[in-house]
């Protein structure tokens, strides 16, 4: 799935900044809170830790993209890229709270982390922000993507807004099927070469 050009869509995003209180309201892992985490269980029994991304895990970020299948680069990125430009890698580990908000899944190997998925949303018009997901080849299916998600979904909501909305490949079926279990809609645009996803959120999703 990809997003913000590429991380927005291909349309360009319009930057705002709501002032009502609600699109104010801090969520659980603050960027200024960092290095707060929130422990993630998968389905073979390993664990992640979710936190908000920063700059210095620019370097982290990129051997991230560099590690994954040139498929799921693809799936991401609409584009057979191999390593994210600086400008791009500022935009996946930037978060300006409520409009941009970025998190990096790790888990520790040795003495050292690894980034093993990402997950992020901008606005991309008044009550709308545009999403993606990411997760290493080795990582997939073990229902990481949903958490990461279902997190979004909740900060999302609890910002003000009224639908997450992404871009996904024709051919990325995997994704498109993932995000129908999701009660996601799935918008035929002019653009030939992508399917839009929106989701709706309600109330119920700050208690996710």
């Amino acid at each position: 799935m990809r997003t913000l050009d590429p991380v927005p869509s291909s349309a360009a995003p319009h930057w705002s900044a709501l002032t009502d209180a609600s699109r104010m309201a801090q969520p659980e892992l603050s960027a200024g809170d960092r290095p707060a985490r929130r422990i993630m269980k998968l389905k073979d029994g390993r664990a992640v830790s979710l936190r908000i991304a920063a700059s210095d895990d620019i370097s982290a970020v990129q051997r991230f993209v560099r590690g994954l299948s040139d498929r799921s680069r693809r799936n991401r990125f609409f584009a057979p890229i191999r390593e994210l430009s600086p400008d791009q890698l500022d935009r996946v580990t930037r978060s300006r709270l409520p409009d941009e908000l970025a998190f990096v899944a790790e888990t520790e190997q040795g003495v050292e982390s690894r980034i093993v998925a990402m997950a992020q949303y901008v606005v991309c018009e008044p009550l709308d922000a545009e999403f993606a997901v990411v997760v290493d080849d080795a990582w997939q299916r073990q229902g990481l993507g949903m958490q990461l998600f279902r997190v979004l979904a909740e900060h999302a909501a609890r910002a003000g807004f009224a639908t997450l909305s992404g871009f996904v490949l024709p051919d990325n079926w995997p994704m498109l099927a993932f995000l129908a279990r999701l009660d996601c809609e799935l918008v035929t645009d002019s653009d030939p070469y992508a399917v839009r996803v929106v989701k709706r959120l309600e109330a119920h999703e700050l208690a996710v």
